[in-house]
């Protein structure tokens, strides 16, 4: 696969047009209006970047948990993200941009700029980022998106403690594991068991593409049984090894190359959860 073409849409059914040869999917920054059918399923996006709806409602789930976007709302996806999209109403309206990311955290928020962003938008994408940038230190304020359910509250648990047990946590909060396990892959699109063990990986990915500790040092600090488990992880989720991704040290400014040259290991099957 080579590189999408422009005139194509990144919400495009045709997901070989828009998918990265490591399975990434990409965006292309501007203003758009979406199909009023449509749903994608859980795909990864390599490059952050942010999303301002314009108008109309759409769900989201993801690392960040599941979310009910609207007009004025704010998602900011962070880099190795991955997430699924779910119209909700007609006429779906976005503004999506590049994004800077420096610690690798999304989040949902609020803006008051829409039209300002709007008309920013249409004339220049990066005034656009300047503009939301300033936004969200301003006036970014709570949103009433984001859901709040038990699926919801496992995967906020999942995010903050890679060593949770699931068995445990079903437990705690009266109910069976075969419960949890079905109702997380019903609201998630996967197991929760697999959801931390992508978090996990994304994890170490980010030490290892920002940071200089040893690899194996890294697979201790974030729960993998070994530097070997750790690497079929990253390699199974981004398509090359930690190792490949430690060369390039210059990652933040090279990563589109990166993600034409690797070779995609996600078609196969996972490896062992950690």
């Amino acid at each position: 696969m080579g590189i999408a073409s422009p005139t194509c849409s990144p919400y495009s059914k045709n997901v070989a047009a828009w998918t990265e040869p490591a399975g990434f999917r990409r965006i292309t920054p501007g203003i758009e209006t979406l199909p009023a059918k449509f749903t994608l399923p859980r795909h990864r996006h390599l490059r952050a970047y942010a999303t301002v709806v314009l108008a109309g409602r759409f769900e989201e789930s993801g690392y960040v948990g599941r979310i009910l976007a609207s007009a004025g709302d704010v998602l900011i996806h962070p880099t190795l993200d991955c997430h699924a999209n779910q119209m909700v109403s007609a006429g779906v309206k976005l503004i999506r941009l590049h994004w800077p990311d420096d610690d690798g955290v999304g989040g949902l928020y609020r803006v008051d700029e829409v039209d300002a962003l709007t008309r920013a938008a249409e004339k220049d994408v990066r005034g656009a980022t300047v503009l939301l940038t300033e936004a969200l230190k301003k006036t970014a304020s709570p949103t009433s998106g984001q859901r709040n359910d038990w699926p919801d509250l496992l995967a906020s648990d999942l995010a903050h403690s890679s060593s949770l047990e699931i068995g445990a946590w079903a437990e705690a909060n009266g109910l069976a594991r075969e419960t949890v396990s079905r109702g997380f892959a019903a609201a998630y699109g996967v197991a929760p068991k697999v959801f931390r063990a992508e978090l996990r990986t994304r994890a170490a990915w980010l030490r290892v593409t920002r940071g200089s500790d040893c690899l194996s040092t890294i697979a201790a600090d974030t729960g993998f049984a070994d530097q070997a488990h750790m690497t079929r992880w990253i390699r199974y989720l981004t398509g090359a090894p930690p190792a490949v991704w430690r060369r390039e040290s210059s990652f933040v400014n090279t990563e589109w190359r990166l993600a034409h040259k690797f070779v995609s290991y996600r078609e196969g099957k996972a490896p062992a959860a950690p």
